[in-house]
């Protein structure tokens, strides 16, 4: 469960990052953060959906 929220929160600290590129106009940052941000939710999703962390029930 640990790998879950971990790229969970990585990937909601990236799209805020992004947010905060396109304020201040600087493009090829929040290109970057879109990219790094959907790849860390996406890795998360797949993961609860697959069940593939070790968790202890």
């Amino acid at each position: 469960m640990r790998h879950y929220y971990f790229r969970l929160s990585l990937g909601i600290v990236f799209l805020i990052c992004m947010v905060f590129s396109i304020v201040t106009l600087n493009i090829p940052f929040a290109l970057l953060y879109v990219i790094l941000g959907s790849q860390f939710l996406y890795s998360a999703y797949t993961l609860r959906k697959n069940g593939k962390d070790n968790r202890e029930e």
